[in-house]
């Protein structure tokens, strides 16, 4: 009876594991260039494998224009802010780092890999508090200009 527990316990981490965090990571390690990569994935619960089409990192990094108006409206909105006064690092250590890393680089949860990412201030400002995928909202969370400021550390963290 314990072994049978044991095994379902083992099925449902390695499928937590395929299905959380698995595609996220081999999207986030796939080569920088646009095109889409073939993947074969297995179903623990049916034993099938199939091929699912991955999108590269550069695909849809986007946000909507909605979100983008808001990044805008938020950036302008907080012009007057000294930004060298917020302690920007500390935040995206506190919040930021359990997924992508100290360094930006770590792909946790289908993180991206910060280090190489090319969007500009208004996407990050938009992907910080509206979230994306995986990627918590800190819509009322952080406050706005912290936000702000956690997208622009973002870019120190570029090789």
């Amino acid at each position: 009876m314990s072994l049978k527990i044991i095994s379902f316990v083992l099925m449902a981490l390695v499928y937590t594991s395929i299905s959380c965090a698995g595609e996220g990571s081999r999207n986030s390690r796939s080569n920088s260039n646009s095109e889409a990569t073939s993947v074969k994935v297995s179903n623990v619960d049916s034993g099938h494998t199939r091929n699912k089409v991955i999108a590269s990192q550069d695909d849809n990094n986007g946000a909507t224009p909605e979100q983008l108006a808001k990044a805008k409206e938020m950036i302008e909105a907080n012009g007057d802010v000294d930004y060298s006064k917020i302690n920007a690092k500390k935040i995206f250590k506190n919040y930021c780092a359990i997924c992508h890393g100290f360094k930006g680089d770590m792909n946790i949860n289908g993180a991206k890999d910060l280090t190489v990412s090319k969007i500009t201030l208004e996407d990050r400002v938009a992907q910080v508090y509206f979230g994306k995928g995986l990627m918590t909202p800190f819509k009322g969370v952080l406050k706005d200009h912290e936000i702000i400021a956690v997208g622009q550390y973002v870019e120190t963290l570029r090789k």
